[in-house]
């Protein structure tokens, strides 16, 4: 019979569903052998089916309802419990953003404001007036988190904790680092590399332990010794100093001592251990002065390693998390090392004509509603594209492609609408009407655009050979009715 045939191969189907198989999945699968065990039934009842197989189907039929019936219940609560959750964090993120007169101002309570600080611009410094008392804190890069780079951008992540507010602090900040091409070895090292052999001297060797490298130095801890060979005074070991391959000799120097290289925060520190007492009691000290090591390039034309750019804009976004769970959240933007800055009263003034930017926006929304409106919440990413007329001294942007906090995207789109380029690279917020307006933005959802709000600003940086501003970095600030706030940064370059 085929309603017969189509139970069974939906029970079949109910069976195959492995552990890690979805409620939503599985409440089909129950629904379909519901369906197919209702139709049997019927079937049997039309052609005279035995008592003991209708009784048999309506079973099948009414235990896959009840289990399909249970976890719909399961999927409504926990579906219930998040919604709950997520009102909860929007209210929190919602009030967390603030409005756009706080977002750089530390002067008033909830104020807030950020940059980079500490011996070569290290650390971020974050202030929060909190209740009338501007108070600091010093987040420092988590060297262990990968942030993906973002339109082409660097990411890294800082955080602080127990230190300023009581609470944590964490920031995601996007730079565009462009490495400095390395130089030749002979020309880098041309004051260390001893003639006669042409091999970098111990000093030099021994002082920069994250240019060392080799495949023999394979410990992921602690030290590592190489014996000296029979007949010979030297450890010779293949590796690369600096980027450029060649091979490293070690002269373990007075008796008892053995070549050793231990694993440094980066890279290896060369040296020897010491077993002069000869009591293997005694443990073996490490010595990173120890012996005399030695680098000889294989090709001393060959370029070192590109060396990290100390000149760069940034921007991103940073939260506070206080101990009683309020939120504190801000866009980021600063440069770091000096960036070259757009010569003020003539690099811009001179200019005429248009150019387009574009690159990436990150930061953070929130939905709120008490009536039963949507609530989301959480930190995007977005694209960016700024609109500049260097013949007016005047600038538009879009941000656009949001993607929300649950990797999905969203239907967004937020006007930068039109203001003042300052001749210096400055776009500081104003309109350009003469009355001191602030250029405003408009928050589109779904196609329906929200009423002027907010603030955005920025500055354009670095000057190329036609004098036209290659980069751009700023923030933004927008508000969809009452129910939506949203604060960002951006960094874009010229197309």
């Amino acid at each position: 019979m085929q309603a017969e045939t189509a139970l069974t191969a939906a029970e079949t189907a109910l069976e195959m569903l492995g552990a890690s198989a979805t409620d939503e999945s599985k409440v089909a699968a129950y629904r379909a052998v519901q369906q197919a065990a209702d139709n049997l039934v019927m079937a049997l009842k039309v052609n005279g089916g035995k008592a003991a197989e209708v009784e048999a189907a309506t079973t099948a039929r009414q235990n896959a309802m009840n289990m399909a019936d249970s976890l719909d219940m399961k999927i409504a609560d926990a579906q219930a419990a998040a919604d709950k959750a997520m009102a909860a964090t929007a209210a929190k993120l919602y009030a967390g953003i603030g409005n756009a007169l706080l977002l750089a101002n530390t002067d008033v309570p909830g104020g807030r404001h950020s940059r980079y600080t500490g011996t070569n611009d290290a650390n971020i410094t974050v202030e929060i007036n909190d209740a009338g008392n501007t108070v600091p804190a010093v987040l420092t890069e988590d060297k262990k988190a990968m942030v993906a780079d973002y339109h082409g951008w660097a990411g890294k992540r800082y955080t602080a904790s127990g230190t300023g507010l009581p609470g944590t602090y964490e920031a995601i900040v996007y730079s565009n680092v462009e490495p400095t091409p390395g130089e030749k070895f002979s020309v880098q090292y041309s004051a260390n590399i001893v003639p006669a052999t042409g091999v970098l001297n111990e000093a030099t060797t021994e002082g920069t332990a994250s240019r060392v490298s080799s495949p023999r130095f394979d410990q992921s801890a602690g030290v590592k010794t190489f014996e000296l060979p029979t007949n010979n005074v030297a450890v010779m070991i293949p590796g690369s100093f600096h980027g450029v391959t060649g091979q490293y000799s070690c002269v373990p120097g007075a008796a008892g001592n053995t070549c050793a290289v231990q694993m440094a925060a980066e890279g290896f520190t060369l040296g020897t251990v010491s077993d002069a007492d000869n009591n293997p009691a005694t443990p073996l000290a490490f010595a990173a002065a120890g012996g005399t090591w030695t680098f000889k390039p294989g090709n001393p034309d060959a370029l070192v390693t590109s060396t990290p750019d100390p000149y760069y804009a940034s921007y991103g976004w940073w939260i506070h998390t206080a101990e009683d769970g309020k939120l504190t959240v801000a866009p980021f933007i600063d440069e770091k090392g000096g960036i070259q800055n757009v010569p003020d009263g003539t690099g811009l003034a001179a200019l005429q004509g248009t150019a387009t930017y574009s690159g990436g926006a990150v930061g953070y929304y929130a939905l709120s509603s008490s009536t039963g409106g949507t609530n989301d919440a959480g930190h995007f990413t977005a694209r960016a594209m700024l609109e500049a007329d260097f013949t007016n001294l005047s600038v538009t942007g879009t941000i656009d492609n949001f993607m929300g906090a649950d990797g999905m995207s969203r239907d967004w789109s937020v006007e930068m609408m039109k203001q003042t380029v300052q001749t210096s690279g400055v776009f500081n917020g104003t309109d350009g009407s003469g009355g001191g307006g602030a250029s405003k933005t408009k928050w589109t959802i779904d196609g329906t655009a929200g009423s002027a709000s907010g603030q955005w600003r920025g500055k354009f940086k670095e000057n190329g050979d036609d004098l036209v501003p290659t980069i751009g970095i700023g923030t933004f600030h927008s508000s969809f009715g009452v129910d939506g706030r949203m604060a960002g940064a951006f960094g874009v370059n010229k197309e």
